[in-house]
């Protein structure tokens, strides 16, 4: 198990590390723009020439009334953000199986004392440890950014509930990716899969979210059970869709190891 770890660490640390440096400075940049610009009533002024699906599109993102807590909600749910973490999710669990009978090392891996059993187990441990730690220099980066710049404080639980949500949706989009990749033999076609998958969820999620008439789409799409607009702005942190990113991270992962013991090995 310890040399498992190490190879995970050797191959993916500097992508990692990349993604949670670019991710809690993103965080921490949009604080630095909060306390510097007034971005509120350029916003308010611009709106007032928009058309009025503009209008409900924006002020959708940021709860319509363009306060600082609006905008830190829409930091958290902006498609920079989703890409950052959801490529990191998806890249994890493609390599974990399919990466890694392409290249052919996972014969080389299954030749150690391990069973498969623990090969896996190890593989989402690391995933799942690297998320949490993505998910935090998040939090870490918007928490700096706060005190520096001098912002409004949240509750002292709004930040750390919405790392925990965060980090569940990645974790279920590693999930879904990783029993695809139980079920595939090419790491490229794994993750092509899951990248658009990724891409019409989001895609549902925004549909949903500005056109009344779409919003029967938004159970559909994974994104919709990630709330921090709820969290920061209403202080509210709904538990059925934090249970429903959990039973359905555990039901992807019980399928990738129901499927990775069964499946041949080239």
């Amino acid at each position: 198990m310890r040399n498992l770890f190490l190879h995970l660490a050797r191959r993916h640390a500097l992508f990692l590390s990349l993604i949670a440096l670019l991710l809690g400075g993103f965080e921490y940049l949009l604080c630095a723009i909060l306390g510097t610009v007034d971005l509120s009533s350029g916003l308010q002024e611009l709106m007032k020439s928009m058309p009025p699906f503009l209008q409900s599109v924006i002020g959708n993102q940021f709860a319509a009334n363009l306060t600082t807590a609006g905008f830190l909600a829409f930091g958290w749910n902006h498609p920079i953000v989703h890409a950052l973490a959801t490529a990191a999710a998806i890249a994890l669990a493609a390599a974990a199986i399919a990466g890694e009978i392409e290249n052919g090392m996972l014969e080389f891996l299954l030749s150690q004392p391990i069973s498969r059993r623990q090969y896996l187990a190890g593989q989402i441990l690391f995933a799942l440890f690297s998320l949490a730690a993505i998910s935090a220099c998040g939090i870490l980066g918007t928490a700096i950014g706060q005190k520096r710049f001098a912002l409004p404080a949240f509750a002292a639980a709004a930040l750390p509930q919405i790392g925990v949500s965060f980090f569940l949706l990645q974790s279920t989009w590693y999930a879904v990716t990783l029993s695809l990749s139980a079920f595939v033999r090419e790491r490229s076609h794994v993750s092509g899969t899951a990248f658009l998958l990724a891409l019409a969820a989001y895609l549902l999620y925004v549909l949903g979210s500005v056109w009344p008439a779409a919003a029967f789409l938004l159970p559909f799409s994974l994104f919709h059970y990630y709330t921090p607009q709820a969290i920061l702005l209403e202080q509210v942190w709904r538990l059925p869709p934090v249970l429903f990113l959990l039973g359905l991270t555990i039901a992807g992962l019980t399928l990738a190891l129901w499927r990775f013991q069964r499946r041949d090995i080239p």
